[in-house]
């Protein structure tokens, strides 16, 4: 994976937080736990770095809010950033998986890539989409959405198995 451009689609909710997550947002809300965002950082750095990309419902808050701003300080305590984000659908706001297809059809330098997220959204109805798909409970507890992955997927999972020590 070191030689082509590739990205996480990441997901926030239910991949660096889960039920149990004791964090808050400065808003209140469910917080980010450090040790994921490292899990991540860890992953990322083991197949050469990748781009993140965000498809989190976080990605509809104002970059000036204490939120989002709370979510960037965290990846950046991990060496982490956010690349871009994916434009909300104009059907419904479920329409995850086509929010990707549009964002990579404009985006033509990926090669590869990986979704995490803990809903499966419309992710079936795209093949590809599908078989790069890891569905967390916690970043810690990934696995596959396809019984057929694909390989970055399959190197990605290795890799956070490698450090998951949460």
């Amino acid at each position: 994976m070191k030689h082509k451009k590739f990205v996480v689609f990441l997901d926030v909710d239910g991949v660096f937080n889960t039920k149990t997550t004791v964090q808050r947002t400065p808003d209140g809300y469910t917080g980010i736990d450090d040790a994921r965002v490292q899990l991540l950082a860890n992953a990322i750095q083991k197949c050469g770095g990748a781009d993140i990309i965000l498809s989190s419902d976080w990605k509809s808050l104002r970059c000036t809010s204490a939120d989002y701003m709370y979510l960037v300080s965290k990846l950046e305590m991990c060496g982490l950033s956010i690349a871009g984000k994916t434009k909300n659908s104009m059907n419904c706001k479920r329409d995850r998986g086509a929010e990707i297809i549009d964002y990579l059809e404009k985006h033509t330098e990926i090669e590869e890539y990986v979704i995490l997220d803990d809903y499966t959204f419309d992710f079936e109805n795209y093949k590809k989409l599908w078989e790069r798909l890891l569905l967390t409970d916690g970043l810690e507890r990934a696995r596959f959405a396809s019984q057929t992955p694909a390989v970055e997927a399959l190197i990605f999972m290795d890799y956070l198995k490698l450090r998951s020590e949460i």
